[in-house]
């Protein structure tokens, strides 16, 4: 049986953003993409909380939120960060499924 060949890193750059795809270990690929001086100031709660968590802030795109409670929905906060300041937040939600994932990646509002 032949060795199956795993795919190659790819990077690319447009002009005004940064592509690139990783191969991992199981055969899926890790893609990103993000514009040199943005970035994303990113918070998420359980629907109807009133704290937020403490956050983090990224140049990647968009994201896929791990390790959440099953069949919950939830509020992901989002603001671009410029050298310009900070957008209005931008409030997007989605809802786990029953085995608590998140299967679609959170693409973050362009400013």
């Amino acid at each position: 049986m032949p060795e199956q060949q795993q795919a190659q890193p790819r990077i690319h750059w447009d002009g005004s953003t940064w592509f690139v795809a990783l191969p991992v270990d199981d055969g899926r690929v890790l893609e990103a993409k993000w514009a040199p001086g943005v970035t994303y100031v990113v918070r998420i709660r359980e629907k109807g909380a009133d704290e937020w968590s403490c956050g983090f802030q990224t140049p990647v795109t968009g994201c896929t939120f791990t390790d959440l409670k099953p069949d919950t929905e939830y509020e992901v906060q989002v603001r671009t960060r410029t050298s310009r300041g900070d957008s209005a937040p931008a409030l997007l939600t989605l809802r786990t499924d029953p085995a608590g994932g998140a299967t679609n990646v959170i693409p973050f509002p362009t400013r």
